[in-house]
């Protein structure tokens, strides 16, 4: 019987490490390519593409918290959704305020334009609190209405005003190089299974123009990854629905 479960063991684990494989190996043709016309500006469509599912996923508990009747405690699968989403906004805002505004300030010359960057930092630090009395209501049971439209407020205005006013400043200020080597950074922090995540939960009902936007970072075989595997296995496991499966 042990052997049985190790064999069962080994064929799951082989896909999902062939997966990480070719997503690492995606990360790094995808580096290079970056390299070509390094002086042209910065690409943002990649970042409006990832606000975009942020803004995705607050609809969905959006959703949640005005279910009439809702149980002690969220299901499995909302809580999957709502791990998910917030651990994908820490990443990034942890992105941002250490290996992105730090290379965009000293672009800035602007006292309006430095005012904004600083802003996007403040912004930073009010969404943990909003996210922790949510994550509170979820589990325990508690109203959930309020917080919810709290941390819709705070973090709809902030993406909001970074598209706004920050975006244009890294179009304008960071070339094409600058802009690759700061996404080629995030990539190697995560883990493979990691980045795995991350295309499947960015790419979750995307829009065309955020897909494409999406997938031009990645050569064709992990296109295909995500679309036979990736994208099923994420479909299966049902995030955010309210009843069960």
């Amino acid at each position: 019987m042990a052997g049985k479960g190790a064999g069962r063991g080994r064929l799951i684990l082989a896909p999902t490490l062939g997966v990480a494989l070719v997503i690492g190996v995606a990360a790094r043709l995808g580096a290079r390519r970056g390299w070509k016309q390094p002086d042209t500006p910065a690409d943002v469509r990649f970042m409006r593409a990832l606000h975009a599912a942020l803004r995705r996923d607050l609809s969905r508990l959006r959703e949640v918290a005005g279910q009439p009747d809702r149980p002690a405690g969220a299901p499995p699968t909302v809580l999957a959704g709502w791990d998910a989403f917030r651990s994908q906004l820490h990443n990034h805002h942890a992105a941002e305020d250490d290996d992105l505004w730090p290379v965009l300030r000293p672009e800035l010359s602007d006292d309006a334009d430095v005012a904004s960057l600083g802003a996007m930092v403040e912004e930073h630090r009010q969404i943990p609190p909003a996210l922790a009395v949510v994550d509170g209501a979820l589990r325990g049971g508690g109203e959930l209405t309020g917080p919810v439209e709290l941390l819709a407020t705070v973090l709809l205005d902030h993406l909001a005003r970074e598209e706004r006013e920050v975006l244009p400043l890294i179009e304008r200020h960071l070339t094409r190089a600058q802009w690759r080597a700061f996404l080629h950074k995030e990539r190697g922090r995560r883990s493979p299974r990691q980045r795995a995540e991350f295309l499947a939960w960015i790419l979750d009902g995307a829009g065309d123009n955020d897909a494409a936007a999406v997938l031009s970072e990645m050569p064709r075989p992990a296109r295909l990854v995500h679309r036979w595997i990736l994208k099923p296995r994420y479909g299966r496991q049902h995030r955010w629905q309210i009843s069960s499966p």
